[in-house]
């Protein structure tokens, strides 16, 4: 008789194990999906977090923005009339074995680089 009984309690556990491996199971999938839909947990790339720290230290140093805005758009940090604070900015925040260049635009002009850049 106590055999029986064994099996029967054994029989409730392997449920309890099986839906809560179900359970675990769909939670899992869940999250994948959520995590792929959520835009914010796309982390951006090195590079870009880089290009973005490039134009924030132009954007709070004051003498790097007014020599921006003192510039004659279309202007390219690889031209010899170039700022030289400019490309010495650029050129320290860059990073190592990497080429980043300036474009400064004109806010109503569309901003064509006039050549197609692959780095």
């Amino acid at each position: 008789m106590k055999t029986k009984k064994l099996n029967k309690q054994k029989k409730g556990w392997i449920r309890i194990v099986e839906a809560f491996m179900a359970i675990v199971l769909l939670l899992g999938f869940v999250f994948v999906i959520l995590i792929q839909l959520n835009p914010s947990s796309k982390g951006t790339s090195l590079l870009e977090k880089n290009n973005i720290k490039i134009l924030k230290v132009i954007e709070t140093n004051s003498s790097l923005r007014n020599l921006v805005l003192a510039s004659n758009p279309p202007a390219n940090s690889t031209e010899a009339n170039f700022s030289s604070e400019l490309n010495e900015s650029l050129t320290k925040n860059t990073l190592s074995g990497e080429t980043c260049f300036l474009y400064i635009c004109s806010v109503e002009d569309e901003c064509n680089f006039g050549e197609d850049v692959q780095k």
